[in-house]
């Protein structure tokens, strides 16, 4: 007999009724799924409550018993599933609640045609009546809305929580899982494959779940009129649950990696809760964004003051952006161009929480871009009236809530009440965008307040209308959880453009004009070429030494602007003081969030930040180191960056070197090679293959002069061997030898006991020119120079010779560093092998003195110099770093041309050859006003040198 009743409970259960099977076709729309496991009685009250539901559709209540040892269990779902034609009882193997649920998914998507959605009810939990057909219909009115979840009525240890507000995937993410298990999902999410995780038995599978959901672009709703009741006891699975809450959890953010990244919750906070309301001025309007250069959500400031009044009474519900800006469209807009405005809110957001305001003023500079933090005091008070303001959401509330105004508005002064700070933005801003407006950001933030304390919604300010209890933290407060989240502060509000392309980012010490910076600019401008998103990110001294050429090449300029060591730690390794991540000095999370955002990061010699590489790389971002040079100690022992590359060569993605030498020192010392990368230098600056034949032809050109031309450029200083260039300089004058020198350079802040340098050089009869940096005065100084020398005492691949030679200047040089393989002795210029000063002097005097009688071998030198020179490109030079990049990130720049950067010079273009007398006037006749120019100031140059022009009459 028991044998026949199992037979007809499984033929019931396995297939749903059919027109065949009685009057009633039942097809349900909602099918509620209830697993079982121990809560054998609460099963009743649950399957009570499904059964009682009333709505115009048919429900499906579906029980799926996972193997529950308890007899009950089974005799009800089989009772109610024989009285009951919309009961489906199943039993499985026990495999835990995903398993239940799953397979509880898969049984009405097989069986219910008509099903649009399943609500899923734990066996002792309870929904009232009407709630299925309430959440379906909130479900159908937003087809972007995939699953609705309720408030949380609990009963048993009663407590209600509000749950009612927009629906934020980065609250989800980076809070709690405010979904409750309990609620409706759309047919077409379960579709799309979406199911639990039956891997997770210990917990918070739901919250699994509703990330899978997340990750595939599927959105949830708060419906707040669910009527959702939740049994919550003493003890309980989800207790056990948050006993083990952290171990899920980091299962949880590896398994969602994606999600929990950066960029993507940044994404979520622009969209969800903006981080800055910026008002506008004279315009009613009020942008609310995270990063200002996407688009983004914009309302009225009558809209605005009616958020912020709603806020201060439910700000787990409503809210208005935690940070404030008064500034025009077109001062931001001015604050883009040049790639700051990302830095600027970043730096505003950090003083802002420091001091009551922050004042922004803007000062034009065609020679740098730069910022300047000044502490506002009587001894140093506001020189200007500022561009913008900015303060946090909290100080600007607690000015609404006070009943005088003398205090803000004593902003007008140039000492204000308020503690303030100032950031000083220099640049090369436009007349146009140096004006100021109608209404200044003083008088915006005074208006604001006003409308504020004028609005009628002030006096209910201190009302909550919501009933239940607060559970999420405060809406203006998302930013933190996003800080916590990516464990940095602040966040860089910079985000991923629709385009996507690859965002690297050059980290320096400073940005002048070091051969490091150059090298950096030159990699940069060529990965840009590539198509990637290039950044510039300062550590040091907030200057950017600004050289036009390179101008446009970085998408942001994003200075640190805090007193950050570039040098040294408490920890030791070979000699060298480091710091590790876990050290205060280190910042780590000040540093996280500077970098924020970005897919490859390369470290050009900043020595404290190798400390939080290792979090960084963690995250999924590729670090790079690169190493120009081996320095030398005042005792003459090795030190300097590769020291530190060996200290932390663990968090290294690739280390890339200027030089074979410095590939081979690191591989000696344990670098893997697979680690190391070598890009060949090559010139710092573009020359197309037109102007680099037309001054070539006019060196080639010029008539037997008297006096050979020599330059030194460079550093006074004892690294790139000054004393040796002046006992070298001396000697040659006391021998009478025929040269016109050229130094330019300037002295270092410790000259010595002998002093300066150029007091120095001016005794002996040798003028010292200031530093030259840009383009066309630095191809005026090579195309005026026969031989450029460098008596160093260590380097590392100097560019110096490579943009000598490639306008036929010969360099003599020390064989120190990698040098050597820039020179080919008597083949494109001279190198000196020996270490002793006595020795070098001697050398580079005979060295000189001989050029300076043999022009055949001068021009031999030259020639051999010009070619090797032009064989060097950046684009060619970084075809290793592009393609290992393209490895990394194939779906990133895999349709990029690695072959697409900076070109230097054209080598379909041939040089001009000694025998074609006319080429310098035909390419003078062909070249633009630019260039024109510049072949006519060389050329004075040349004629001068050979003394048809006194030096002294000519200025640039």
């Amino acid at each position: 007999m028991l044998d026949q009743v199992k037979h007809l409970l499984e033929q019931v259960t396995a297939t749903p009724p059919s027109e065949d099977d009685g009057v009633h076709s039942f097809s349900p729309k909602v099918a509620i799924l209830i697993p079982a496991y121990k809560h054998s009685v609460l099963l009743a009250e649950a399957l009570e409550s499904a059964l009682a539901q009333e709505a115009p559709f048919d429900i499906a209540a579906v029980i799926v018993d996972d193997g529950c040892p308890f007899p009950e269990t089974g005799e009800i779902g089989r009772t109610y599933a024989l009285a009951h034609p919309n009961v489906f009882y199943l039993r499985k193997a026990n495999g835990g609640l995903s398993s239940a649920r799953n397979y509880g998914i898969e049984f009405a998507l097989r069986n219910f045609p008509d099903l649009e959605a399943v609500y899923f009810l734990d066996a002792d939990n309870r929904i009232t009546p009407t709630a299925i057909r309430d959440i379906l219909e909130f479900m159908k009115s937003d087809d972007k809305v995939d699953w609705i979840y309720p408030n949380i009525d609990k009963f048993g240890i009663e407590w209600n929580g509000n749950y009612t507000t927009q629906y934020s995937r980065l609250l989800h993410l980076t809070f709690d899982n405010i979904c409750e298990a309990g609620s409706l999902v759309s047919r077409r999410m379960l579709d799309a494959g979406i199911r639990f995780d039956e891997s997770m038995k210990s917990g918070f599978e739901d919250w699994d779940f509703w990330l899978q959901a997340i990750g595939r672009g599927f959105l949830g709703a708060n419906y707040p009129f669910f009527g959702f009741e939740y049994r919550q006891r003493a003890e309980s699975m989800l207790r056990d649950s948050n006993r083990t809450r952290e171990g899920i959890l980091t299962y949880i953010r590896q398994k969602h990696k994606q999600l929990f990244a950066a960029e993507t919750l940044l994404a979520w906070e622009h969209q969800e809760a903006p981080r800055y309301a910026a008002i506008g001025m004279g315009t009613y309007a009020v942008d609310l964004f995270t990063d200002p250069t996407v688009e983004h959500a914009k309302c009225t400031l009558e809209d605005f003051v009616t958020r912020f009044w709603a806020a201060k009474a439910e700000p787990e519900t409503f809210g208005v952006p935690p940070f404030l800006l008064w500034m025009t469209a077109a001062h931001r807009e001015a604050l883009t161009r040049l790639g700051l405005i990302h830095n600027l809110l970043w730096l505003g957001e950090k003083f802002s929480q420091k001091h009551h305001f922050v004042a922004i003023r803007f000062e034009r500079s065609n020679s740098k871009i730069g910022i300047d933090i000044r502490k506002i005091g009587e001894a140093e008070p506001l020189a200007d009236k500022p561009f913008g303001w900015m303060c946090t959401l909290d100080i600007f509330s607690t000015c609404a809530d006070d009943v005088s105004d003398d205090w803000t508005r004593s902003l007008h002064k140039p000492v204000p009440a308020p503690n303030v700070i100032e950031i000083v933005v220099s640049g090369p801003f436009t007349a146009r965008e140096m004006q100021s407006t109608a209404l200044s950001p003083t008088n915006a933030l005074l208006a604001t307040l006003g409308a504020l304390r004028d609005s009628g919604y002030r006096s209910q300010s201190g009302n909550r209308w919501i009933w239940r209890s607060v559970y999420f933290p405060n809406r203006n407060r998302y930013f933190e959880l996003l800080r916590h989240a990516v464990a940095a502060r602040p966040v860089m509000p910079r985000l991923t453009q629709a385009s996507n392309p690859l965002r690297v980012g050059f980290l320096l010490p400073i940005a002048s004009f070091g051969g490091v910076e150059k090298v950096a600019y030159a990699v940069a401008q060529a990965l840009k070429g590539t198509g990637c998103e290039v950044h510039l990110f300062l550590l040091g001294k907030p200057v950017y030494n600004r050289v036009p050429e390179n101008d446009g090449v970085f998408k942001t300029i994003n200075f640190l602007a805090d007193d950050y060591p570039l040098w040294g730690g408490p920890h030791q390794f070979a000699g060298h003081d480091l710091m590790m991540g876990h050290d205060e000095a280190a910042r780590a999370e000040q540093i996280m969030g500077f970098l924020a955002g970005l897919d490859v990061v390369i470290n050009n010699h900043v020595a404290p930040v190798n400390a939080v590489l290792g979090d960084l790389r963690r995250r999924g971002v590729k670090v790079l180191n690169y190493v120009h040079v081996l320095d030398k100690s005042k005792m003459g022992r090795d030190a300097g960056h590769p020291y530190l590359s060996l200290a932390f060569e663990h968090v290294y993605d690739t280390i890339l070197t200027c030089s074979n030498d410095m590939a081979e020192w690191l591989h000696a010392m344990g670098v893997p090679s697979a680690k190391l990368m070598h890009i060949q230098n090559a010139a710092s600056y573009a020359l197309s293959s037109k102007e680099r034949d037309g001054l070539l032809s006019i060196r080639r050109s010029r008539t037997q002069k008297d006096k050979l031309n020599v330059l030194f450029l460079g550093r006074l200083d004892a690294q790139k061997g000054i004393e040796r260039l002046f006992a070298t300089v001396r000697d040659l004058r006391q021998q009478s030898v025929p040269i016109e020198w050229k130094i330019i350079g300037s002295d270092v802040m410790d000259t010595g006991a002998g002093g300066s340098w150029k007091e120095r050089f001016a005794e002996i009869g040798v003028h010292v020119d200031a530093p030259v940096y840009s383009s066309r005065h630095l191809n005026k100084a090579f195309a005026w120079a026969d031989v450029v020398v460098l008596p160093s005492r260590w380097e590392g691949a100097p560019l110096t010779i490579i943009e000598a030679q490639r306008l036929g200047c010969v360099p003599i040089a020390t064989a120190v560093g990698a040098v050597g393989e820039l020179i080919e002795h008597g083949v494109d210029g001279l190198l000196i092998e020996s270490t002793d000063d006595n020795v070098i002097i001697s050398e580079m005097t005979e060295m000189i003195a001989a050029l300076a009688e043999d022009s055949a071998a001068l021009r031999r030198l030259s020639e051999a110099a010009a070619e090797r020179g032009a064989s060097l490109a950046w684009d060619r030079s970084v075809e290793p770093l592009v393609q290992q990049l393209m490895a990394w990130f194939p779906d990133r720049l895999s349709t990029r041309s690695p072959g697409a950067g900076l070109k230097l010079v054209e080598q379909t273009s041939p040089s001009v050859s000694p025998d074609r007398p006319q080429t310098a006037e035909r390419l003078f006749r062909e070249a633009g006003p630019r260039e024109r120019d510049e072949i006519s100031e060389i050329r004075q140059l040349q004629l001068a040198a050979a003394g048809s022009v006194n030096m002294n009459n000519l200025r640039d």
